[in-house]
């Protein structure tokens, strides 16, 4: 039989009031954290270098360049 594997088990622990830059994986407190929200899912950055990279890389998909 094959065993089943708890994916809880492979994520990194967050510190409650903790969310992780969508970027660079940094920890930071949600409360300083930039976000840019969807639909389904909120995604946070530690800054607006990786704001600013996310946004850029969004585009380019975007367009197809």
């Amino acid at each position: 039989m094959s065993q089943k594997t708890n994916t809880a088990e492979k994520l990194p622990s967050i510190k409650p009031g903790n969310v992780t830059c969508n970027i660079c994986l940094t920890e930071i407190p949600e409360s300083v954290a930039m976000s840019s929200e969807a639909d389904e899912y909120t995604q946070f950055f530690c800054g607006i270098e990786c704001y600013t990279q996310w946004r850029n890389k969004t585009e380019k998909s975007q367009t197809g360049k």
